[in-house]
Order: structure tokens, then sequence, then C-alpha cells
């Protein structure tokens, strides 16, 4: 005897998966809502705060006034735009590469823990901004010495993420490796650096950050071009309106550089779950 079955038994996970996304949709909706809202009443308060106390534009413009150099000057800022993404993806990128093979190198070996860590945490507690003239007279007034600027200030919470993954390995993993015969390198790729990846992404996430200013800095006192370039510019110039649309658009450069790193975040530990 066969029992009749519900023709909307097959549709029910698709129909709970289809309630989750509209109750998920509707949580990140209210949370983007809420900034939103919250800087639509700031801008709101600044545009009538200045119309009503009469400010001079060169202290404090409008944000109307700011909108219209945004799109008077437009052409300019996406052209000096571009040389300051690429010097902070470029140095972003190094400073993964560098702070990733300087941790293993760290964690895996004593010596170069009693040596190299500690001139790195050295130089690392030098202000930053005494360090960019030294640069300038190294590496000249190019792109290339923004990047090593940029590599300078960032690649160190790599380091110490990289560093804090692997060590934070347990013991046990690493026995049930060499128990199941696996090499060095074997343990290294599928039991610590997997479990390091949150730890490595973490410390990217600051590493972003600090890449970005690396290369504002680099450009304020060498660069001439980029938007670090521009805001020295506004800012000499007592052109404020300029100043405030060029550090905009800086904000738009860094939130496009972290949702690349959200992105690439998502895939390798997507790739690392599947294997």
């Amino acid at each position: 005897m066969t029992v009749a079955q519900d023709p909307t038994t097959s549709l029910r996970p698709g129909v709970r998966l289809q309630e989750m996304i509209a109750a998920n949709a509707a949580d990140w909706s209210l949370k983007l809502l809420q900034p939103i809202l919250a800087a639509a009443v700031l801008i709101g308060l600044w545009e009538l705060g200045v119309q009503l106390t009469g400010v001079s534009k060169v202290i404090l413009p409008a944000p109307s006034l700011v909108a219209e150099t945004s799109f008077k000057f437009f052409p300019l800022m996406i052209e000096q735009a571009s040389p300051t993404f690429w010097a902070a993806v470029w140095g972003i990128l190094a400073s993964a590469v560098l702070g990733i093979f300087l941790g293993t190198l760290v964690s895996y070996s004593k010596t170069v823990m009693d040596t190299i860590y500690p001139t790195v945490v050295f130089f690392q507690l030098i202000p930053k901004v005494a360090l960019a003239p030294v640069f300038v007279l190294w590496f000249g007034k190019e792109i290339e010495a923004t990047i090593l600027f940029s590599v300078f200030i960032a690649f160190f919470p790599v380091l110490v993420a990289t560093i804090s993954g692997l060590q934070a390995t347990g013991k046990t993993y690493e026995r049930m490796g060499d128990s199941l015969m696996a090499s060095r390198a074997q343990i290294f790729l599928r039991i610590k650096f997997p479990f390091a990846l949150p730890f490595i992404f973490s410390g990217l996430r600051l590493g972003v950050t600090f890449g970005i200013i690396g290369v504002i800095l680099g450009e304020f006192v060498s660069a001439e071009r980029g938007l670090g370039y521009l805001i020295m510019f506004a800012a000499e110039n007592f052109e404020t309106a300029l100043l405030l649309s060029t550090i905009v658009l800086l904000l738009g450069v860094g939130i496009l550089i972290f949702a690349m790193l959200l992105i690439i975040e998502a895939i390798v530990m997507s790739i690392y779950r599947v294997q």
C-alpha cells in the first residue's frame, strides 16, 4: 500500500531557504538603513548649521558646495585616484606575501624568531611619518617609493596574525598528521595553514587600512600625483571643498579595496572547506 505524498513536502526546504533569505535580507536592509539615515541627518544638520551661522567656506563648506565641487572636479579626482588605488593594491599584496612568508619562518625557526622578529618590532616602534622622508631619499619620488612605504607599514599586522594563527594550531592536530605519515609540508598545507587562515585574514583587514594610510603618507611627502597629493594641494590653496571631496573619494577607494579583500577571503575559505 502506497501512502500519498504531500506534494508540498519536497518544496518545504526551498520554502524554508526562501524564508531565511527574506529574513536575512530584511535584517541587512535594516542594518544598512540605520547608518544611511544617520548620515542623512548629520549632513542635513551640517547644511543647516552652515547656512544659519554663515561660517566661511574656507573653514567649513556646506555639503551642497562639497557636492558641487565633486561634480566640477570629478574627472580630475578620478584621474588622481587611479595611482592611489593601484599603489595601495600592490602595496597590500606585497604586504600579504611578505607578512605570511616571514610569519611562517618565525613560527618554524627559533633562530629567525630571536633575530629577525625583534628587529621588525623595533622598526615598527618608530613613527612612520618620521621615516617617510627617508624613503624619499632612498627611492626618490616615483610611485615605487610610495608602494614600498605602504608595504613597510602594512605587513606588520599580517606578520603578527600569521604567527598567532600558526602557533595556535593544537598539537593534537599535528600528532594526528604524524600518525597518518604526513610530511611536514602536508601538515602545513592541510592542517596548520587552513587553521591559521582566519587569523591571517584578520591581519589583512588591518593591513588594508595601514596600506592605504602608507600610500597617502607617501603621497603627502613625495608624490606629484594621487589623492594624497591632491589633498595637500587643496589644503595649501585653502580649497576646503575640494579637500573634503577628495577625502570622500578616498573613503570610496578604501571601501572598494576592503570589499575586494572580503571577496578573496570568501573564495579562499570556501576552497579550503571543500578540500
